[in-house]
């Protein structure tokens, strides 16, 4: 089997409610599809996602990376050379979101190809993960409301944005701790806006009701990082500092985070394997952040959450119970008993609503 063709497709799903945090706002998911056809007819899917004041990747420069630069790279190489597909990507430098979409593809490829899902080809650890969802900034009473709706449809972590005010910040988890269930996780992600002080006296005011940090400060303010880490009593997560494989090892030698977040889109699933294998020789416990996935990226992620004994805490989610929520994929995720589990199908087992594809694909 070779990889006859790559293509990437660009995309606009209009999103049913703004979504909003410290450093950003969005109003719809302007991502990228990404289809491989093999010479045997075998196709795979995945969907990139661009973030350009994260990653320095733009819709229209990711369109253009995969299908001028990275397809002929990789064109006639087997699905299953993985390694070899990422020697030949690393001719073009960074791009990690490009080639993590190319990744996930490949593994739908071979998962289609052996008729497995995912899952168990990366691993097989877990038939189901435990999500958890964003809290985006709005009115206190707006997220209140939303933490006890989704509380009772099992939900038992919540990520709260936080880092524009320290103060509105203490104030919301103070309300969310009386409103929501007492095995309930709750976590502030300061999205590196906070100055040591303000993450310490943040943590200091919630002690006992927050349960960890996620990147409270700048990625470079690495003193600062290492300070905090040392001067509280819960795990800092990372994210933004969390790229690469030498990102995850240089955290863990600064000692600067207890918890590695990986996202799908920027580490893709071999990547990722590496980085839970570095984790696991530092007894460091993983999770998966939400990139704000469509319901075909969050399929990637319930794959690689129930794939590896390492990713052991609660992985993000979108809402994607909204029925006003567009999709390009057939299938819906199902979560029953606050658990969410991976499609059965071989790969990551969805297939494309071709009717959704055209109406939402850029012109």
């Amino acid at each position: 089997m070779k990889i006859q063709s790559v293509r990437a497709v660009p995309v606009n799903l209009p999103l049913p409610h703004p979504m909003e945090w410290a450093t950003g706002r969005m109003t719809s998911q302007a991502h990228v599809l990404v289809r491989i056809m093999t010479d045997e007819g075998v196709e795979g899917i995945a969907e990139a996602i661009p973030r350009e004041n994260i990653y320095g990747e733009t819709q229209v420069g990711m369109v253009h990376v995969i299908n001028d630069l990275l397809a002929p790279l990789v064109a006639g190489i087997d699905p299953f050379h993985v390694e070899k597909v990422h020697e030949k990507m690393a001719f073009i430098k960074g791009n990690l979101a490009a080639k993590g979409g190319i990744d996930v593809a490949l593994w739908d490829i071979m998962g289609k190809a052996c008729g497995l899902p995912c899952h168990k080809l990366l691993g097989g650890y877990r038939g189901s993960i435990e999500p958890s969802r964003i809290l985006w900034l709005t009115s206190d009473e707006a997220m209140l409301d939303q933490a006890r709706e989704l509380n009772g449809r099992g939900y038992r972590a919540f990520k709260v944005k936080g880092g524009v005010d320290a103060d509105a910040d203490i104030r919301r988890v103070h309300a969310l701790r009386q409103v929501v269930t007492r095995d309930t996780k709750l976590y502030i992600d300061g999205n590196q806006s906070y100055t040591y002080f303000e993450a310490k006296r943040v943590h200091d005011a919630l002690r006992g009701e927050l349960d960890y940090f996620e990147e409270p400060m700048a990625a470079t303010n690495e003193k600062d990082r290492v300070r905090l880490a040392h001067a509280i009593d819960i795990p800092i997560a990372g994210d933004e500092s969390n790229f690469t494989l030498y990102d995850i090892a240089h955290q863990i030698d600064i000692d600067a985070l207890s918890v590695m977040m990986i996202k799908i889109p920027r580490s893709g699933y071999t990547y990722g394997r590496k980085i839970a294998a570095l984790c696991e020789a530092y007894h460091r416990p993983m999770m998966i952040g939400s990139q704000s996935e469509s319901d075909l990226g969050m399929t990637a992620i319930v794959h690689m959450g129930c794939a590896l004994k390492t990713i052991s805490y609660p992985c993000e989610f979108m809402d994607y119970e909204d029925p006003a929520r567009p999709s390009l994929i057939n299938e819906q995720i199902r979560m029953e008993d606050g658990r969410v589990y991976p499609p059965a199908g071989p790969g990551l087992g969805v297939t494309l609503n071709e009717d959704a594809v055209e109406k939402y694909t850029v012109r």
